[in-house]
């Protein structure tokens, strides 16, 4: 029993740090710091060693200054690593691109792309098959990987060894700190940097209930009513299910071990019908903030983002179901172009979806283009945090990954510089705090200003590629 409880700990431990090191270099690479991989080269070396049995793993870079393409290589056992902090299918282009035209694969049989950022959904691999040659066999899905990837083969290592690999990643933490502290004091006066980090308002209460559905009658009742098909694939599908049964839509709660916790108050509310109403509790949103136990400032994530998403849901917004990130989406049927007006220091127009037509037949859709963007919340000192990373999501019909999504996403990454992510990173921040318009009850969650914000840029810009609207760009300003 203690050893269960013990290895539960150090899971909780490596999710937790791991977490933390995605949002600080992304946090990095958002402010164009895309050298951070170069201070963590050597960091990686004792973990990668440990998950893919590579005794004799060393720095190519120490080896050979600035060693073309890749960065890490053990030549015993023939298996070489690049680390990047570029997760682009360019990037991926580039690195096998070299590997094969400097023949490295005569000393090394296996090449891996270490992302320490969080890499994309898919990458095409028909646009890399062009770059191999009979001499070697580059697989997207096995050969590119990020730090959950990482985590993952962690947790299949003995207790010991995963003890080991937790201290290596929290060194790996603390050099990403010390790489973030020195390089902002670096900044020459006056310049600011700027984050894409939200500063948050977090709820002041928390409503937890026991659950008391019988889950095969609940399925049952799906099945005859609501036409579901199937069978359950999670006890959260179940609830949702219950809460339909009851013409419940709201989908601001979360499920763990047989109960239910919302930011809402559930005796006021309709999620009464799937809880003993005798048990339900008033707790202090501290209790899980400041909690010592991870699985306790886990629950409060996962209600944060259950949340957001059900209030952006009520501003067509949707969230992928598998991927998990957020785009905007047609506020009406039939909408050709959507765009939101925001203000910095003028008012602001900016296109956040759009119909594009095929050049050849213009009487037909070529795809959907939606503005995205992912949020992580975390905490960091005694604040609360979400961090912003925006992006673009092709679809084929205004919801379903279009087949040419990859690609699309290359070409418009393309146009992309820094000054562009970060108004687009402005703009999702202004959106998500002007919702706290919509919610004007005392203790509710509440998005406040980006934390470090540079006043002095220029011009804001439409990102959504050549054909933008002349007159509709503004100037910086404000976010929240």
């Amino acid at each position: 029993m203690e050893y269960c409880m013990r290895q539960l700990e150090i899971e909780n431990q490596l999710r937790d740090v791991v977490s933390r090191i995605i949002v600080q270099v992304e946090l990095a690479t958002s402010q164009g710091r895309t050298d951070i991989n170069l201070a963590l080269e050597d960091a990686f070396i004792p973990i990668l060693k440990s998950v893919y049995n590579l005794p004799h793993l060393i720095n190519l870079n120490r080896k050979q200054k600035n060693y073309p393409g890749i960065d890490l290589g053990d030549d015993h056992d023939r298996v070489a690593f690049q680390v990047t902090s570029t997760t682009t299918l360019d990037k991926v282009k580039s690195t096998v691109r070299q590997f094969m035209e400097r023949a490295y694969y005569n000393t090394f049989d296996e090449l891996f792309i270490l992302m320490l950022s969080r890499k994309q959904t898919s990458y095409s691999q028909a646009a890399l098959n062009g770059l191999l040659g009979d001499q070697f066999a580059f697989n997207c899905k096995k050969h590119i990987i990020d730090l959950s990837d990482l985590l993952g083969l962690v947790s299949k290592l003995r207790l010991a060894a995963q003890e080991r690999v937790l201290a290596e990643f929290r060194h790996i933490l603390g050099e990403v700190d010390a790489y973030i502290s020195f390089s902002t004091e670096g900044v020459a006066a006056p310049l600011a940097i700027t984050s894409n980090l939200q500063q948050l308002q977090l709820p002041q209460a928390v409503y937890v209930a026991e659950l008391t559905i019988d889950d095969k009658a609940v399925i049952e009742q799906a099945k005859a009513k609501l036409g579901y098909k199937g069978k359950a694939k999670s006890r959260k599908s179940v609830v949702r299910m219950a809460l339909r049964l009851n013409e419940v839509a709201t989908d601001a709660w979360i499920c763990h071990d047989n109960k239910l916790f919302s930011f809402q108050d559930i005796e006021r509310c309709g999620l009464i019908s799937v809880v003993d109403p005798g048990s339900v509790e008033r707790l202090a949103v501290s209790d899980l903030a400041d909690s010592p136990e991870l699985d306790n400032v886990n629950i409060l994530k996962q209600l944060l983002s259950a949340e957001v998403r059900e209030r952006l849901k009520q501003h067509h917004v949707s969230m992928h179901q598998k991927d998990g990130f957020f785009f905007f989406g047609p506020t009406a049927e039939g909408q050709q172009e959507r765009k939101a007006t925001w203000i910095g220091k003028k008012t602001a127009i900016r296109r956040v979806y759009g119909v594009k037509y095929q050049r050849k037949d213009p009487s037909k859709v070529a795809h959907h283009q939606h503005l995205s963007f992912e949020l992580t919340f975390a905490k960091l000192g005694d604040a609360w945090y979400v961090q912003i990373v925006p992006g673009w999501f092709y679809s084929y019909n205004g919801y379903v990954r279009s087949k040419w999504h990859d690609e699309l996403l290359s070409q418009q990454k393309r146009l992309v510089h820094n000054l562009t992510v970060r108004n687009m990173v402005r703009f999702v921040a202004y959106f998500l705090s002007d919702m706290n318009a919509s919610t004007e009850e005392d203790g509710t969650l509440r998005f406040l200003s980006l934390v470090n914000f540079d006043l002095r840029q220029s011009e804001d810009e439409d990102d959504f590629g050549d054909d933008a609207d002349a007159g509709t760009e503004a100037a910086e300003g404000t976010a929240a």
